[in-house]
C-alpha cells in the first residue's frame, strides 16, 4: 500500500505508487503508523530536494523527523507553493531568490505562505507564464509553449489550451508565477517534452 505522500499540484498529499523526480518537506505531518495526522503543513518552508543528497539514504516517515513528500516534478512542486531548498539544491534556491526580489528564504517563505493557503482568482489564460499550472474544475494542466498538458501523478498527456483570453484558475503562486515569468527553467518530467 503506498504511502499518503506525493502531492499534487493542488497541493493536496495524497496515495499514488508514483514518486515522482523530486521530494520535500512542509514538517512533521504523520504518526508512528506513518499516517498523515495533522494540517497540510506544520511550517512556512515548503521546501524542493534533490532524490539523493551525498548518499544519504532515509526511511520514510520515521517518528519525529519530517514527512518526506514526493513529486512529479519541479513544476508540480512549485505550483504546490514549494521553493528550492537552499542545502541541496543551492543553485536553483539562489537563482529562484534573486528572481523573487526577497533578501532572504524567510522573506519568501513569507511572501508564499498566503498565496499558497489561499483560494486563487482567476486570470485570462494568455497571461499565465509558461511553466505554470492552472485549473479547469478538478483537472490540473502544465501550460507550455507548444500546448497545455494534463498532470497525473505518473506523467503527463497532451491536452488542448484553452483560447487564450478565456479564464483559467492559476494553481501556481504569484511570487512563482512571477520568477518562472523572468526565465526561471524548472525540471519537468520527461512526458512534458
Amino acid at each position: 500500500m503506498p504511502l499518503q505522500n506525493r502531492v499534487t499540484p493542488f497541493s493536496n498529499i495524497e496515495a499514488s505508487p508514483a514518486r515522482g523526480l523530486f521530494t520535500g518537506n512542509r514538517g512533521i505531518l504523520h504518526n508512528e503508523k506513518r499516517e498523515l495526522v495533522t494540517t497540510k503543513w506544520r511550517h512556512k518552508a515548503w521546501i524542493i530536494c534533490e532524490l539523493e543528497y551525498k548518499g544519504l539514504r532515509r526511511n520514510l516517515m520515521q517518528p519525529g523527523h519530517w514527512t518526506e513528500l514526493f513529486f512529479l516534478d519541479e513544476a508540480t512542486a512549485l505550483a504546490a507553493g514549494h521553493r528550492p531548498c537552499a542545502l541541496c539544491r543551492r543553485n536553483a534556491y539562489n537563482q529562484f531568490l534573486k528572481l523573487s526580489g526577497r533578501a532572504s528564504a524567510r522573506q519568501l517563505d513569507e511572501t508564499l505562505h498566503p498565496q499558497r493557503t489561499n483560494e486563487h482568482s482567476v486570470i485570462s489564460f494568455d497571461r499565465l507564464p509558461v511553466n505554470c499550472f492552472y485549473a479547469t474544475g478538478s483537472q490540473a494542466y502544465l501550460k507550455q509553449a507548444k500546448g497545455s498538458f494534463l498532470w497525473t501523478h505518473s506523467g503527463y498527456q497532451a491536452a488542448d489550451p484553452p483560447p487564450l483570453q478565456s479564464l483559467v484558475q492559476p494553481l501556481t503562486p504569484l511570487v512563482t508565477r512571477r520568477v518562472l515569468a523572468q526565465g526561471y527553467q524548472p525540471v519537468l518530467h520527461p512526458s512534458a517534452q
